[in-house]
C-alpha cells in the first residue's frame, strides 16, 4: 500500500521553506489555538491537582498532565520548525490557597471529563481543516491519546458515581 501512496503523492522530501508554503493560514491558526488551549488545561489541572483529595483522581490527573507535556512540546517544536512566534506561556507551577474545601472531586472531574468532551470534537474539526499531511497526523496522534484518556475518564467517572446518567426514559 505504501508504494501506491508514495506514487499518488510523490516522496515528501520538502525543506523547512517549502514545507511553510504548504501549510496554509488556517493550519498557522489551529496549531496557534491549540498550543494555547493546552497551556490554558495544562494549568487549570495543575491547580486542580493542587485541590484533589482522591488518589486515585490525583494519579488520573498526573497522568493528563504529562499527556498535556508531551503534546505542548510537541506544539511548540512543531511551531519552531515552521517559524511561528510562540505564545507565552503560562507559570509553572501554581501556589495552592490554604482552603481547598472550596473544590470538590467530583466538581473537578467534570470540569475536566466536560472539557475532554468539548476538545474531542474541536480537534476532530481541526483535523478536517488541515491540508498538510505532517500536521494531520500530528493531531490525529493527539485525538487518539485523547480518545484514551476519555474513555478511561468514563470508566473512572461511572465507578465513583461522578458522571451524571441521565433518567431512562420508555413508555410506562
Amino acid at each position: 500500500m505504501k508504494g501506491i501512496f508514495e506514487q499518488f503523492l510523490g516522496p515528501n522530501k520538502a525543506t523547512t521553506t517549502e514545507e511553510q508554503l504548504t501549510v496554509h493560514c488556517g493550519e498557522i491558526f489551529q496549531l496557534w489555538q491549540h498550543l494555547v488551549k493546552r497551556y490554558d488545561i495544562r494549568e487549570l489541572t495543575d491547580i486542580f491537582q493542587n485541590f484533589a483529595k482522591d488518589t486515585e483522581f490525583k494519579a488520573i490527573l498526573s497522568l493528563g498532565l504529562n499527556v498535556l507535556d508531551e503534546e505542548i512540546k510537541e506544539l511548540e517544536d512543531e511551531m519552531k520548525r515552521l517559524g511561528i512566534p510562540l505564545p507565552a506561556r503560562p507559570p509553572k507551577s501554581i501556589n495552592t490557597p490554604s482552603n481547598t474545601e472550596v473544590l470538590r472531586d467530583e466538581l473537578m472531574f467534570r470540569i475536566v471529563y466536560t472539557g475532554i468532551q468539548s476538545f474531542l470534537s474541536e480537534q476532530i474539526q481541526s483535523i478536517l481543516a488541515m491540508q498538510n499531511k505532517k500536521l494531520r497526523n500530528i493531531f490525529l496522534k493527539m485525538e487518539r491519546k485523547e480518545i484514551d484518556m476519555y474513555n478511561k475518564m468514563s470508566v473512572y467517572g461511572k465507578l465513583k458515581g461522578w458522571i451524571y446518567i441521565p433518567p431512562e426514559y420508555g413508555p410506562k
